[in-house]
C-alpha cells in the first residue's frame, strides 16, 4: 500500500459509480483522513465539508486508530468506505503477468456500533466472485484462479443505499503467484535472455 503513489505497481486505489462499473482513480492522497494517523486516497466527490468518500485508508500505526468514536482500525488495517450517491470504494489489482493466482481476502466490519449494510464484492475483469454482507460476521473468499497479464481483479465496497455510515469495511487481501507460474516467468526471462545474447 502507499499514499503516495496511485497506481503503486499493480495496485490503484479508486472509485466506480455502481458494482463493475468504470473505474476510476482517487485523486487526493492524505497523510491524516480526519486528523488521525489514517494515510490513504480520496476521492472528495461530495461537495459538503468533511465529505472526502469514497476512500482507501491504512492504519499505519501500531496502535488501535478510533474515527468518529465508533470506526476502528486495527494497526495495519486497510478500510475502504463508499460515498454517498452510489460511489463504490475499490482497490484494484491488474495482473503484471499469466498465469495460475492465489487469490485470497477478507472483509469485515470496522464499525462497532452500527450494524453496516454495505455489500462487498470481488470481481475478475468485471465478473463476481463473491457478492457478500459483513453483518455480522466477516466475509472471506480463497481460490485459485488462470490469469491473463492485464487482467483486474477489483475488491469492491458499496453502500447498500444507505450511504457512507456504519459502513467502513476492512480489507485485508493477498494475490500471490502459484509456483508453476513463478517457474513460467523465469523460463521466459531465461528465453529472453538467451535470446539477446
Amino acid at each position: 500500500f502507499s499514499s503516495t503513489s496511485n497506481p503503486n505497481g499493480a495496485w490503484s486505489y479508486g472509485y466506480s459509480y455502481g458494482v463493475g462499473s468504470a473505474f476510476s482513480l482517487d485523486t487526493t492522497n492524505t497523510a491524516s483522513l480526519a486528523g488521525l494517523a489514517l494515510d490513504g486516497w480520496m476521492s472528495n466527490l461530495d461537495n459538503r465539508p468533511g465529505a472526502n468518500w469514497p476512500y482507501v485508508v491504512r492504519n499505519s500505526t501500531a496502535h488501535v486508530v478510533t474515527n468518529n468514536g465508533t470506526t476502528v482500525y486495527q494497526p495495519g488495517q486497510l478500510g475502504l468506505l463508499a460515498g454517498n450517491s452510489n460511489e463504490d470504494s475499490v482497490v484494484r489489482w491488474t495482473a503484471p503477468s499469466s498465469g495460475t493466482f492465489s487469490i485470497a481476502a477478507t472483509f469485515s466490519r470496522l464499525d462497532t456500533v452500527f450494524g453496516s449494510s454495505a455489500q462487498v464484492y470481488i470481481l475478475h475483469n468485471g465478473s463476481s466472485f463473491l457478492t457478500s454482507g459483513v453483518n455480522p460476521g466477516p466475509a472471506s473468499f480463497s481460490r485459485l484462479q488462470s490469469i491473463i497479464a492485464g487482467d483486474t481483479i477489483d475488491f469492491v465496497v458499496d453502500d447498500a443505499g444507505n450511504g457512507p455510515n456504519g459502513n467502513s469495511i476492512g480489507l485485508s487481501a493477498t494475490i500471490v503467484p502459484e509456483p508453476g507460474t513463478l517457474a513460467l516467468v523465469a523460463m521466459g526471462v531465461a528465453g529472453l535472455l538467451s535470446f539477446r545474447i
